[in-house]
């Protein structure tokens, strides 16, 4: 009994000498958590019978547009012009007109159908042969179904207007609210009452082409210069040749094609310029929409026309006030997170004159 009590004795102890302290086996554990949380791609331990973990996929990096949309929505001023922009356009009363702009808002590029994207070539000689496009230059057509206008710099980032996230929006609304200021004064102080559908869809509608000509890139930073055409930036005769594709009446077009110069006898000339270079790029045909005689004896012009110009007239100061705080801020989406707090550009710009 003595012999097999000491041997019982051995064999216990060999045991406890050869099994881990439960304090090890913790640790071992612990350890082989750690090893697995700071391997890349290497699977948690887990019970028998369970699946195992995998890491979360990192959220997918936003692309520029995506990045500008963003930041528009936290500009308090640009959202706020988003929103009475959308609103406008829903108050229109003319269905049909009513469909155009908000589809227009929705979709501010050039409908794919425009004879320029399927005759390239073709529009291009047309151009060059009206005069139109410079000899030298060739006809630079931006990518269809591309670009927000929520999103969209209401001008170039730098050496522009409204160079920011929402910018096309706030400009959008201002000109609106011109051209209905405008309205007020002529009919109170001649007795002239203006059509307010025309000068709504006007307004919304003239620079909506920005969008597509003023793309955002990753740093944060916009072309600085657009392409010309018919003597002006690419994006007003897309615009008027958008306005044709989508059918709007003529005398309307006439209006939109009026923003960048009033329908005198002085400068009749660039709003027919306009007017061509959009019929080509829409429907290859330079007389798509007459250019209108100016002569005393000739049919009045839309007085619309002329509103809708010096509606569109305020880039002089918001001009200003952006080159002066792109001057004072870090270039690139760093700019657009102080302007969050700046509250406006021109805002910023009023506290630093006055200082």
């Amino acid at each position: 009994m003595r012999h097999r009590s000491l041997v019982t004795g051995i064999v216990v102890s060999l045991v406890a000498m050869l099994s881990p302290a439960p304090s090890a086996v913790a640790a071992d554990s612990a350890s082989a958590s750690a090893t697995a949380k700071s391997v890349p791609g290497a699977a948690m331990p887990t019970q028998a019978g369970s699946t195992p973990m995998t890491p979360a996929k990192a959220a997918p990096e936003l692309t520029p547009q995506a990045h500008a949309l963003e930041i528009a929505g936290k500009l308090g001023f640009a959202k706020r012009a988003m929103h009475e922009v959308r609103h406008a356009a829903a108050e229109l009363k003319d269905g049909p007109l009513r469909a155009a702009v908000e589809a227009q808002l929705q979709a501010p590029w050039l409908p794919p159908e425009a004879f320029a994207y399927g005759h390239h070539a073709e529009a291009e000689s047309m151009l060059h042969a009206a005069g139109l496009l410079a000899p030298e230059s060739l006809l630079a057509l931006p990518p269809t179904g591309v670009g927000s206008f929520a999103a969209a710099p209401g001008g170039p980032c730098e050496g522009g207007h409204h160079g920011y996230p929402g910018g096309l929006a706030v400009h959008e609304w201002a000109n609106l609210a011109h051209a209905r200021a405008l309205a007020k004064v002529y009919e109170s102080v001649y007795g002239v009452a203006l059509n307010d559908e025309w000068l709504t869809a006007a307004a919304l509608w003239h620079d909506t082409m920005k969008a597509a000509t003023l793309p955002w890139d990753a740093s944060g930073d916009c072309p600085h210069r657009e392409p010309q055409l018919a003597g002006t930036a690419l994006h007003h005769p897309l615009g008027v040749a958008a306005a044709i594709l989508r059918h709007l009446p003529a005398p309307l077009i006439l209006v939109i094609a009026a923003a960048h110069a009033p329908p005198t006898k002085e400068r009749i000339g660039e709003v027919c310029n306009s007017l061509r270079a959009a019929g080509i790029i829409a429907v290859g045909n330079e007389q798509a929409i007459p250019c209108p005689p100016v002569e005393p004896t000739s049919p009045r012009l839309p007085i619309e026309a002329f509103v809708n110009n010096s509606a569109d007239s305020d880039y002089a100061i918001t001009g200003a006030a952006w080159s002066w705080y792109a001057s004072q801020t870090p270039g690139g989406w760093e700019r657009f997170a102080a302007l969050a707090q700046d509250g406006s550009d021109l805002a910023a710009w009023q506290r630093g004159e006055r200082k």
